[in-house]
């Protein structure tokens, strides 16, 4: 299993992906960087350019200076090459740092630094290349989020009856186990994949690309078999301003091969049975998780313009005898995770995003009856939680377990400190006593998907769960929606 690290703080991130395309970029010129590694996945410390990032970012997280010589177990590891990656790493992280911050004059020094260093001219392109997706600093403004002319606008009626679609969560990731867990997907035949967002590490053009469209149009065979494929925003998409995932759309499902009814439009949508029995809403939460100024405070939001749409989709849907599912990247609420950017639980916080709370306050009441509104699906956390009811929410459920190794080292079922009347997971049917939990393979927590299979004439749903130990059999566990 890769251990693969990811920083919530987009400059984190943004480093990390130019570290790595710079690399792969030398390596496809000169040959490969290790004799010993040739066919070393990206996205894994086995890489040394990635473990590099990951030395620095780690460095730069903590707030501490980085040193000038890389540490002593990454060069037994990699040889002489790691000195050279480390020393244009560090510099190109100063003028990216710099530049984000604003302090031109420091950043001006680094470029020169850069410049004349011996370093390859790749690393001055990929910097100033770099530069437009943090040349606003922190204010995002361009992030080209598309708002709706009319309330029909993104409402995609094109799931064929009692469908059968495949959710995947933080699964964007390239590695071997992601491709892995794509082909256990396709064993199960769906009509469509929803991705909950974040394809890392920040979301550029080049990432959704490589470890996102061609990994599924390679598995999925999709020039023979066009399965249709939908992709939220996360907050790692949000990193490099939106820039590769707004690219991306028209390119998913393309023409000739799908149908202009099935082209996603914007960062939100309604995917809807042909027959009005079921819906898909998927929100934007990852446009208001982008801000590394903000880091302490940010809790993510729906634009208002956007609540209104979705309400407007509930009601008519609601009103008309159809049944909804809510899909987002965020979580509405969690028992593991401090709500925010990976910060210190605030004294006195509760399990619940506020702000998504009163969002979905407005969507129960536009929804005609309690179980109209039958699940909402989230990610972010790299985990299975399958909660019991919660705040008015029938089911409530986190699966962000697609491909990002959770180690049992940490801990991610250990409840947060000082929540009151935290959100409770499941019982597991298969262990009396205890609550369900995902699998563990060499300490490690197994990845998995969820399959929803929709009964039209009877409005209900089965959802399986499984995980890559059993992913072509029996689910961990099956629920009726």
């Amino acid at each position: 299993m890769s251990r693969i690290n990811t920083f919530r703080h987009p400059l984190h991130s943004l480093f990390q992906s130019m570290v790595e395309e710079v690399a792969n970029k030398i390596e496809d010129r000169v040959g490969k960087m290790t004799a010993n590694q040739p066919d070393a996945p990206r996205l894994d410390e086995n890489h040394p350019a990635t473990a590099v990032a990951h030395a620095i970012s780690r460095h730069k997280s903590k707030g501490k200076e980085v040193p000038d010589q890389p540490p002593a177990e990454l060069s037994a590891k990699h040889g002489g090459v790691v000195d050279t990656l480390w020393t244009c790493a560090k510099l190109a992280g100063e003028y990216m740092e710099a530049k984000f911050l604003g302090n031109d004059k420091k950043a001006a020094e680094k470029k020169d630094e850069l410049k004349f260093n011996t370093c390859d001219p790749e690393w001055l392109e990929a910097v100033m290349q770099y530069e437009e997706y943090f040349g606003l600093s922190g204010d995002r403004r361009d992030i080209p989020y598309v708002r709706w002319q009319n309330l029909d606008d993104f409402v995609m009626e094109t799931l064929p009856a009692d469908a059968k679609v495949a959710l995947l969560g933080d699964w964007g990731t390239g590695t071997d186990e992601a491709i892995a867990l794509l082909k256990a997907v396709k064993k199960h035949e769906p009509d469509v994949i929803i991705h909950l967002g974040d394809v890392y590490y920040s979301g550029t053009e080049n990432e959704t690309h490589k470890f996102f469209l061609d990994i599924l149009n390679d598995v999925l065979e999709r020039d023979k078999n066009p399965i249709p494929v939908y992709n939220m925003t996360g907050n790692h998409d949000m990193y490099s301003g939106g820039a590769g995932f707004y690219k991306l759309l028209p390119q998913t499902n393309p023409p000739p091969l799908f149908n202009e009814e099935q082209a996603q439009k914007a960062s939100y949508f309604c995917l809807r049975s042909v027959d009005g029995a079921w819906q898909f809403l998927a929100m934007d939460t990852g446009l208001h998780d982008h801000d590394p100024f903000t880091v302490s405070t940010d809790i993510t939001y729906l634009e208002d313009s956007e609540v209104e749409w979705h309400v407007d989709k509930i009601r008519r849907h609601s009103q008309a005898g159809g049944r909804t599912i809510l899909l987002s990247h965020h979580q509405l609420f969690s028992a593991f995770d401090a709500i925010g950017k990976g910060v210190e639980k605030p004294a006195g916080q509760e399990a619940a995003n506020p702000k998504l709370l009163e969002s979905f306050r407005q969507f129960q009441e536009a929804a005609e009856g309690p179980g109209d509104i039958a699940a909402w699906f989230w990610g972010h956390e790299h985990n299975l939680d399958i909660y019991e009811p919660y705040l008015g929410l029938a089911k409530g459920r986190c699966m962000g377990h697609a491909a990002v190794p959770h180690f049992k080292e940490d801990n991610p079922y250990q409840v947060l400190d000082g929540i009151p009347d935290p959100p409770q997971l499941v019982d597991d049917p298969a262990l009396p006593g205890e609550k369900l939990k995902l699998g563990t393979v060499d300490e490690i927590y197994a990845h998995g998907f969820a399959i929803i299979k929709l009964d039209d004439r009877d409005q209900t749903a089965t959802v399986g769960y499984f995980q890559e130990t059993n992913a072509y059999a029996s689910p961990m566990y099956e629920e009726k929606l």
